[in-house]
């Protein structure tokens, strides 16, 4: 028991020093950066390039990496993303943060060579030296993260409560507008705090790696612990934080014990899936229980800094359309999607379906947040739930494909209202978090049953038939799947035109007015969110019957929801046409890079899809909206001077 105790505070000394950062930088900027893990990721390649492509000392590498590397690129990352989304609306701090989170470990391994890392460097010595404390052996690279920790605790104390910095911090956090009349520089003040926040991701990324390994995934494990450390510390409480990442570590690290292991079960089977997957959701369990625990939490708007803006501000009115001017663009759209299949052939015919089956799915994006202003990090999950759940009907039940599917979207439903219903009471960020921390328990739980994933070889799932017609051919099905996209399409486009779309778009853009004029928030939040996942879950069904075969926690992880969500948004969040081809840039793109290249080109699209999230600082509305927008401008312009020249 005594080495698991160890090996807990260990880890939760990792959790915490990443945590602080995390709190620190939310704290001066109001901006959660979710890219956190990403950036440890990065400095971490960083210190392994140095040390062995450079053959720097180990020590000093990693110094430079933590005290110079780090608040570098923290100050770069300041000036050129994070200052802007200083003053940006809710929905893009958080989607620009993602999409940071997508980019950053391509261009990782892009700039320090595309190439698997085996090793476990550290700073330390190689072997690591061990000794005996009390029975228990304790090497030199978890003696550096329980000292790191702690003198990162206490410096961090010092630093704000004792300094000037720290003062103005604190009055930069409390009210930026004062702090700036009292001769405060808020913007060096919150430049100083990214600096920091980034060398403590630094620190905990070099402190990792020895202990995990240099993959992403395990960064990416790093970061979403410490996103229930700061739902523990209720985004504020340095303290809290400290003090929630330790418990997290000491509960994931005693969970693993032989003790814990027969207590559990004498409760659970020892092969129920729950015992599996307790491990790993640890930390998405109390980040729940905390949400639900925690009272006032919708009060704390991610809007809470003075100098953001409420909402996106609408583009100026730049003339009438005519029916014809609006229709053209979208029957062009239409007609290339028609055409597509005969305009390539083979296994790209069998790629774009794939993609057109993911544009359904993406639909259920243009729901949720583009109309109901909800940031949903789980359409990936209500995906893989009603693919799991169309296999499960179309092979092991016997019945048709595409009933299958319809009831198996309909049978997601009501987890979209379950997961509907903490919304009523939590603000932009902590919706965020629970629906993150929703998609990580299925992916551990459900996605795991042996009947799902069938030892990790999926369950087969035939193409549909419509009576003597079959869609077995990729070209036929690609057909079928045009004319799902358009009659989901049309659904949501009446959705956003009928009362619930007025509705929907009067609480996005203010609850309090909404509730004043006596909208009901809570039925329209749960009307988005159901609907939205009905067409997740066709979007999912569809892709497996695609595919033909099931295999969820490889197809609909939540990491790759992540990369969904900067796709959209993308292209256009709001947008039917921007769903349809963020779909079919999705499944194009890759493959064709895939076919064309090798080496550190096949990181390309995702970086392009991280890349373009990001630019929803400068667009927030989307490559879509853009293009169509200055088309308009351009007419409304020419409109203008042949009446001047009349």
């Amino acid at each position: 028991m005594s080495a698991y105790l160890v090996g807990g505070l260990v880890l939760g000394g990792i959790y915490a020093i990443a945590t602080v950062g995390l709190v620190l930088t939310y704290r001066s900027s109001r901006v959660f950066n979710f890219a956190h893990g990403a950036i440890a990721y990065f400095l971490a390649i960083t210190f392994h390039w140095l040390a062995v492509d450079q053959g720097w000392p180990r020590l000093t590498a990693g110094l430079f990496t933590i005290l110079v590397a780090g608040p570098v690129l923290g100050v770069i990352l300041w000036a050129v993303l994070f200052r802007r989304l200083a003053h940006a609306p809710a929905s893009v701090r958080l989607v620009s943060t993602v999409g940071l989170w997508v980019a950053l470990p391509p261009i990782a391994r892009v700039v320090y060579g595309h190439r698997e890392i085996f090793d476990r460097l550290g700073m330390g010595p190689s072997p690591a030296r061990t000794w005996k404390i009390t029975g228990v052996v304790v090497d030199s690279n978890q003696i550096a993260v329980l000292v790191s920790a702690l003198v990162v605790a206490a410096l961090l104390a010092v630093l704000l409560r004792t300094t000037a910095w720290g003062l103005s911090v604190r009055a930069t956090v409390d009210n930026p507008m004062m702090a700036g009349i009292a001769g405060i520089d808020t913007e060096r003040v919150t430049a100083g705090a990214w600096m920091l926040g980034v060398a403590l991701a630094g620190l905990a990324g070099v402190l990792l790696a020895p202990l995990r390994g240099y993959q992403d995934f395990q960064f990416t494990l790093l970061v979403i612990a410490a996103f229930a450390a700061v739902v523990i510390a209720r985004m504020s409480s340095l303290v809290l934080a400290f003090g929630g990442s330790i418990l997290i570590g000491m509960l994931q690290s005693l969970s693993q014990s032989k003790q814990a292991e027969d207590l559990l079960t004498h409760i659970l089977p020892k092969d129920s899936i729950i015992l599996k997957g307790l491990v790993p959701s640890i930390p998405f369990v109390l980040m729940l229980v905390f949400l639900l625990l925690y009272r006032g939490l919708a009060r704390e708007q991610f809007l809470v800094d003075e100098r953001a803006g409420d909402a996106v501000p609408l583009d100026p009115v730049v003339g009438d359309r005519s029916l014809f001017r609006r229709l053209a663009p979208l029957a062009v759209l239409l007609a290339v999607v028609v055409a597509l299949p005969y305009l390539v052939s083979g296994l790209w015919q069998a790629v774009v379906a794939k993609g057109l089956a993911l544009s359904i799915a993406f639909l259920s994006y243009t729901v949720v947040t583009g109309e109901g202003g909800m940031i949903s990090l789980c359409q990936v999950t209500f995906a893989g739930i009603a693919g799991a759940l169309t296999a499960r009907f179309a092979t092991g039940a016997g019945m048709a494909t595409l009933p299958a599917v319809l009831l198996a979207a309909l049978i997601v439903v009501p987890f979209g209202l379950l997961v509907a219903l903490p919304s009523l009471r939590l603000g932009d960020l902590y919706l965020a978090l629970a629906t993150l921390a929703f998609a990580e328990l299925v992916e551990n739980m459900y996605f795991q049953l042996q009947s799902v994933n069938q030892f990790d070889s999926g369950v087969a799932v035939p193409r549909p038939r419509i009576g003597p017609i079959g869609f077995s051919g990729d070209r036929a099905f690609y057909y079928l799947l045009v004319v799902l996209f358009a009659v989901v399409a049309l659904l949501v486009v009446n959705v956003r035109r009928s009362t619930t779309g007025l509705t929907l778009a009067a609480v996005r853009s203010s609850e309090p007015a909404a509730a004043t004029l006596g909208i009901s928030i809570i039925r329209a939040k749960l009307v988005a969110f159901g609907l939205s996942a009905f067409i997740a879950g066709l979007g999912g069904g569809l892709y497996v019957t695609y595919a033909q075969r099931s295999l969820p926690y490889v197809s609909f992880n939540a990491l790759i929801g992540i990369v969904w969500l900067a796709v959209v948004v993308t292209w256009g969040i709001r947008s039917v046409p921007g769903a349809l081809l963020a779909g079919l840039s999705f499944a194009v793109i890759p493959h064709f890079f895939s076919e064309h290249f090798s080496g550190g080109w096949l990181e390309l699209p995702t970086m392009l899809f991280g890349l373009g999230a990001i630019g929803l600082a400068r667009r927030p509305r989307g490559i879509v909206h853009d293009v169509t927008h200055r088309r308009r401008q351009r007419a409304a312009a020419r409109a203008t001077a042949a009446k001047v020249a009349t």
